[in-house]
């Protein structure tokens, strides 16, 4: 039903004052709460000194209490109240509690086997002394809490207990969920209706007000427009990009640093398809200025400084702040797009997840590298002028990165050096990466790209599609040694297979046949060492993931609203969340799957945000695989066939949250967005 312009607004006003009143709401019941809380007596105790029935062979001092090697130590220690807390001495050593008050698992603890367990193992390995809660919302009058020991033998790990008695805040706790939920509800119908109301459009945008991508007047000369300035400047600028990181005195790094933001500010599209090649190699560090960055981090903050240097530029040249003023604001009253406020409500989102972190100083860092850098390569996607040669160009640098990763694999991999040797001797090709699943996580965002424009890229583009075939031959094969079974068994075959719906007739049947090929290759892999533990579940890789997976649920069941913060996952699972069963493999930073990844990163504003992305991705994108310009057709059916590849792979590994894999989501999104609006009008060149 369509609703009248007053209907409208009035249904809108609805939605602010429901959210309003819920926001404020819980404002008033958190408050409640807290004065509830002040309320509370707590006792401390010490092991030492309270009462309690000890079992075992337990030492005592004033450190507290310490279980011995036989691991048959247990007490039972009757209280008084309505909660109860263990003050616990942890550090860098492996060790359990498993608690359960008046026989039932401990309310506030993590379970296992219907025992609640408290980790002793502390979020930075540093030692501390904490009071790590239990039990709450328990009736007033005598409980038992019994405590068994599992190992943390000569840590003194048990320092004493606390007791609380005062008023239940169950009642406070239903009516934030309650609250809560309105909130949440009423956002998302504002969102809803927001991206309903905004107007997508095929035709360019209205770009005048925005900084170009070329802008030769800065020189007086068209010659960087031309074929050869442009290949010549691209060398050039990759030329100074390698040798500002391998050479690193501080005279070379002055010159070679100026001359880098020179040729950024003369081709800053140069300089988006150079964020592209960078990203792969994130993680081999350049020092600057006494601190690490990587190079991606430091070539798109150039980007960053030309583009808004550009503005400066056109302020002074068009005669002073007024002309800018009046492009600013034309730009303002166009609705924004639909992909734009979903990444805009991604970086919102993230900046909230922020006060959840315990560990702000990584979760800041965090939101540098992977929010708001890649969101500003975004941006500038999305504002800079390009042209038809300036995308192809960016795409290029994404090519370019792939392959330099796959031919660096490959090499290192023929000469036996930086190889991982995983079950029986087997070897797995890594590349630039610490880990082959990197190898196959980021090549395989790359390979539907390649395959696609290889294929579908039109007969007046022969000569790029044979490039592109040919780059798509070692990055397959380097896919193929890094053995990553997300990427071989998931996101390769299933991003393929998409390639092969979008284009139907034949297309269809040889991406069904890519999937069956695959299927009966896994049969035959299921016979080797590394894949045949994806049919056990009681060890190796699966076991260790389905005890992961449990872990991050029940931690996004306990910080439902905006996880535990950007880059805290580590730090949370290993101290909290892991299961003991799951000891050998403590140092997870993420959940390996992309719903508990948002979920246990940014909670369930963090999931709304990531379906929204998506849902206005494939909104924008699905459209585009009938562009009547096959070369342009065929980077959109490229680029939904990465984005496949993202959600497939992501469903058994990392989705968005490394810095290689967020540039190239962003770089899908911005450039879905090009082709909506500039794909069919744009001529293609040979």
């Amino acid at each position: 039903m369509r609703l009248t312009l007053r209907q409208s607004s009035i249904l809108t006003f609805v939605l602010v004052a429901l959210l309003a009143a819920s926001l404020v709401g819980m404002g008033l019941v958190y408050r409640a709460k807290a004065k509830a809380l002040a309320q509370m007596e707590r006792t401390l105790v010490s092991a030492l000194s309270g009462e309690a029935e000890w079992a075992g062979d337990w030492e005592f001092s004033e450190l507290g209490a310490d279980p011995s090697e036989a691991g048959t130590e247990r007490v039972t220690i009757p209280f008084n109240g309505t909660e109860f807390a263990l003050v616990v001495r942890r550090g860098d050593y492996r060790g359990a509690f498993y608690v359960t008050v008046d026989g039932a698992p401990a309310n506030r603890l993590p379970q296992e086997a219907g025992r609640g367990y408290l980790v002793l193992t502390s979020p930075d390995g540093q030692p501390e002394e904490v009071v790590i809660p239990v039990a709450s919302g328990l009736k007033d009058g005598p409980h038992a809490a019994r405590v068994v020991v599992d190992r943390a033998w000569d840590q003194w790990p048990l320092v004493g207990w606390r007791v609380g008695r005062g008023p239940s805040t169950a009642g406070y706790d239903a009516a934030l969920a309650a609250l809560g939920l309105l909130a949440a509800v009423s956002l998302a119908l504002l969102a809803a209706r927001s991206v309903r109301s905004v107007r997508q459009r095929t035709e360019p945008a209205d770009v005048s007000a925005a900084p170009v991508g070329v802008d030769p007047a800065l020189l007086g000369q068209r010659w960087l427009c031309s074929p050869t300035g442009h290949t010549l400047t691209a060398l050039a600028m990759l030329a100074v990009a390698v040798a500002f990181y391998f050479l690193r005195g501080p005279v070379c790094t002055v010159a070679l640093g100026l001359a880098l933001v020179a040729l950024i500010l003369l081709r800053l599209d140069l300089g988006l398809a150079l964020v592209a090649v960078a990203a792969p190699f994130h993680l081999h560090l350049r020092p600057l200025l006494g601190k690490q960055f990587s190079m991606v981090e430091l070539v798109v903050l150039a980007c960053g400084c030309a583009w808004a240097l550009r503005w400066a530029i056109r302020i002074v040249r068009t005669g002073g702040l007024r002309p800018a003023r009046n492009g600013l604001q034309r730009l303002a009253l166009r609705r924004p797009a639909a992909l734009d406020l979903a990444a805009l409500a991604f970086v919102l989102v993230a900046v909230l997840s922020l006060y959840a972190a315990e560990h702000r100083h990584v979760a800041l860092r965090e939101l540098r590298v992977l929010i708001f850098e890649p969101a500003l390569f975004y941006l500038m996607l999305r504002t800079v002028r390009l042209d038809g040669r300036a995308v192809r160009t960016v795409v290029d640098g994404l090519a370019l990165g792939a392959v330099a990763v796959a031919l660096i694999g490959l090499v290192t991999y023929a000469l036996g050096i930086h190889v991982i040797t995983a079950e029986e001797g087997f070897r797995r090709l890594r590349s630039v990466y610490g880990s082959p699943n990197s190898v196959g996580l980021y090549l395989g965002r790359a390979l539907p790209l390649l395959v696609a424009v290889a294929l579908f890229g039109g007969a007046r583009c022969r000569s790029r599609r044979l490039v592109y075939g040919l780059a798509a031959l070692p990055v397959g094969l380097a896919i193929i040694l890094s053995f990553s079974k997300g990427a071989l068994l998931l996101g390769v075959p299933l991003s393929l297979l998409t390639l092969g719906l979008l284009m139907g007739g034949r297309w269809r049947w040889a991406g069904l046949a890519v999937v069956a090929a695959v299927a009966l290759a896994g049969v035959a892999l299921l016979n080797t060492p590394r894949f045949a533990s994806l049919l056990d579940p009681s060890s190796g890789t699966t076991f260790f993931r389905l005890q992961l997976w449990r872990s991050s649920w029940r931690m996004a069941l306990d910080h439902p609203w905006l996880g535990v913060g950007p880059d805290n996952f580590l730090y949370a699972y290993r101290s909290r969340y892991i299961l003991p069963a799951a000891w050998q493999e403590p140092h997870i930073s993420q959940a390996h799957n992309i719903l508990l990844d948002y979920a246990t990163r940014m909670g369930l504003a963090g999931l709304a945000v990531g379906a929204g992305l998506q849902i206005t991705f494939w909104r924008q994108a699905l459209p585009l695989r009938r562009l009547s310009d096959p070369a342009w057709r065929a980077l959109a059916v490229g680029l939904m066939g990465s984005m496949v590849s993202f959600l497939a792979h992501g469903l058994v590994d990392a989705s968005y949250f490394l810095v290689d894999l967020a540039y190239v989501f962003f770089l899908t999104l911005g450039l879905t967005f090009w082709l909506a609006r500039n794909g069919v009008c744009d001529e293609v060149e040979a």
